[in-house]
């Protein structure tokens, strides 16, 4: 895979490796002098579904960089830095296929090492490669705080938590790298954009390389306040409600917990993967986990003592007193258990929110309509809601309005020309 897009501004040249004119697959590189920075290091997925499928199965990074869908081993040559906006595999890619010499610089290694590191380093295929290589320097970012390299990582809200935007302050210009993000956050463990950027006094910058996954959609978007206000009702009106989402996603995960004690409910995870977010959870606000249970019927044990609680014998005969909490594989596994228990449970009357996968252009683990036959097996009423990890076409103006850019390099988009079309008509005054 070659350069696919290329600007110079002075000494400084930015060239993007994966993600123009097309939504993920994120690598982006800095050029300034003799420093060289790398803003991540994506799965182009687009090329991915191409060229595998059913039991035509990669055969390694070779192989991947061979079609384009890694970035190639000449993006990192001489880096002084990789940086991973988040943990989503378009953008994080295979961190063990880089070479251990290079400086990874991650949101958060303790989150890496929980979820992506315990899902796939025994992986028998090219996942394995997903975890950073046991030799690799993998640094955490501080947010706020201007690096050895003049890059400083901004706290942003997205459906991987967390998610960070960049900030380059170069010879020549500033480069503003977005990442993936969402204007308005989903819940409190996260501030809008224009707060945020205030808060760290950026009140302009040269250039932006900037997300735009949105722009073309012809679906409805649920925003983070008409998610709740949905979600609120649903608890309010369903027995047993269960919402799938992305493991990820720990706004989600507070948003839910919040609502479900609001009704009355308490908490029930029913996923190994969600088991980092009780410990993050315990973290950040350890009072929270009165209010959480696991499933007991799990094969494996929660990392910490939490309350557990039974599926058969205790959720589903009080189904007004739970949500249960869930990634998509999850649901269906314990829908299984379910019908193979001699006394399978009436759920008539319950409903199941499915949550689209992040990113959605990832090769699902679930095929939705096999999840919805287990639901119509039980009688389970299903909703479909779609509140995305990235910003709302209508939110492009207000972070243009914060940023000012002089420039716009539209990225992780198929609309790159709309972008570049509104940007012009909202461009602001130019700089000093």
């Amino acid at each position: 895979m070659s350069t696919v897009f290329e600007r110079e501004y002075g000494r400084t040249r930015i060239k993007v490796y994966g993600g123009f004119s097309e939504i993920g697959g994120n690598c982006v590189v800095v050029e300034d002098g003799d420093r060289r920075l790398v803003f991540d290091n994506g799965i182009r997925f687009s090329v991915l579904r191409r060229f595998y499928g059913g039991r035509v199965e990669p055969l390694g990074p070779s192989e991947l960089r061979s079609i384009g869908v890694i970035p190639p081993l000449s993006v990192f040559k001489e880096a002084s830095a990789v940086y991973i906006s988040h943990f989503h595999l378009d953008h994080v890619g295979l961190l063990g296929a880089i070479s251990p010499t290079v400086s990874v610089k991650v949101p958060d290694s303790r989150i890496l090492k929980s979820t992506l590191t315990a899902w796939y380093s025994e992986s028998g295929s090219w996942l394995a490669y997903v975890p950073p290589d046991a030799k690799a320097r993998v640094r955490d970012v501080k947010p706020g705080v201007e690096d050895e390299n003049g890059v400083v990582a901004v706290p942003v809200s997205h459906s991987s938590y967390p998610a960070y935007a960049f900030l380059y302050r170069g010879s020549d210009v500033t480069v503003f790298y977005s990442g993936d993000l969402r204007f308005e956050p989903l819940a409190h463990i996260n501030s809008r954009l224009d707060k945020v950027l205030e808060d760290l006094e950026i009140d302009r910058v040269d250039v932006a390389v900037l997300e735009g996954t949105n722009f073309g959609s012809e679906q409805a978007l649920v925003t983070p306040s008409m998610f709740k206000e949905h979600l609120s009702l649903l608890l309010n009106e369903y027995e047993l409600v269960s919402i799938s989402v992305d493991p990820l996603d720990f706004e989600a995960f507070i948003a839910v917990l919040d609502l479900s004690k609001l009704s009355g409910r308490s908490l029930v995870v029913g996923s190994r993967r969600l088991f980092w977010a009780i410990e993050e959870l315990k973290r950040i606000a350890p009072e929270a986990l009165e209010n959480i249970y696991v499933i007991e019927e799990l094969e494996t044990p929660p990392p910490l003592p939490v309350n557990l609680i039974s599926l058969a014998e205790e959720v589903v005969k009080k189904p007004r007193d739970y949500t249960i909490i869930i990634e998509p594989l999850g649901l269906v596994q314990v829908l299984r258990k379910l019908k193979t228990w001699r006394k399978a449970p009436d759920l008539t009357g319950s409903a199941v929110v499915l949550t689209d996968p992040e990113p959605r252009e990832s090769v699902k683990e679930v095929e939705e309509e096999a999840l919805k036959a287990w639901l119509k097996i039980f009688g389970i009423q299903a909703f479909k809601l779609r509140v995305s990890g990235h910003y709302l076409p209508h939110h492009f103006r207000y972070i243009i309005e914060s940023l000012k850019p002089r420039d716009l390099i539209p990225i992780h988009t198929e609309e790159a020309r709309l972008m570049d079309k509104l940007f012009k008509k909202i461009q602001p005054s130019p700089h000093p």
